[in-house]
């Protein structure tokens, strides 16, 4: 199961991790896994690009963020959050 958990404070989100894996399908054509993984390595990308720092280990990883990134990190909630109700088996969702 992917775990993705989000903190906000102020209703701006700082800081995100993302862990484990979906388990819908094999490895390679699992689309939760395909689907949530999308999401969060173009987020992070931006991120990286614009100087953010960020820890990361196999299946793990975890980004401090500024207010000023919330609307990539709005868009990694929300696309997050909607596969976690579309395929609760596969996908928890923290905040």
């Amino acid at each position: 199961m992917i775990t993705a958990k989000f903190k906000k404070k102020n209703n701006q989100i700082y800081w995100y991790q993302v862990t484990g894996h979906a388990g819908f399908a094999n490895i390679g054509n699992d689309i939760v896994c395909a689907g949530v993984s999308a999401l969060y390595i173009t987020v992070t990308n931006v991120l990286l690009s614009m100087g953010r720092t960020f820890e990361r280990d196999e299946g793990y990883f975890t980004l401090d963020a500024t207010d000023a990134d919330n609307a990539c990190l709005k868009v990694l909630y929300d696309g997050i959050k909607s596969i976690s109700e579309q395929y609760p088996d596969n996908v928890k969702f923290e905040e």
